[in-house]
């Protein structure tokens, strides 16, 4: 690519808080991560697959605990997904359980790979499911 960016890790914390923050140390300063930060991590990697037209691989970041929260960055443009607040309050056994949910959802949504899910919410509506299913819908 002409940028020289092999690829783009979209978000990790932030220092603003979210209006539904309801937590009592929400004016505590430094960074926020984990479930307050999703939907905001989820705009940033859709913007940023926009901004690069997902040229650019994305590592989707921040509030993803589950192999929803994982299928929304990837739809949303994001190759790869990290976890980080989850990893530490779970321990290593959130990793399986994860990509369990997600294999079952990528099915569920007629995906037979995460490559193909990756950007789908970028595509119209007709073009989202694989051709197999678009022909049963």
């Amino acid at each position: 690519m002409e940028l020289g960016v092999d690829g783009l890790i979209v978000t990790n914390t932030t220092v603003s808080r979210p209006q539904s923050l309801k937590d009592p140390l929400q004016s505590q300063p430094g960074g926020l991560s984990g479930a307050p930060l999703k939907e905001m991590s989820t705009q940033a990697v859709k913007d940023f697959y926009s901004l690069t037209k997902g040229r650019v691989p994305i590592i989707g970041v921040g509030g993803i605990s589950s192999g929803a929260d994982a299928l929304e960055k990837i739809r949303a443009g994001a190759t790869l997904v990290q976890l980080y607040t989850v990893f530490v309050y779970e321990g290593p056994p959130v990793v399986n359980k994860i990509k369990r949910e997600l294999e079952q959802l990528l099915k569920e949504q007629g995906f037979s790979s995460i490559a193909e899910a990756v950007g789908a919410d970028h595509r119209p509506r007709e073009m989202q499911l694989p051709a197999l299913v678009k022909d049963n819908v």
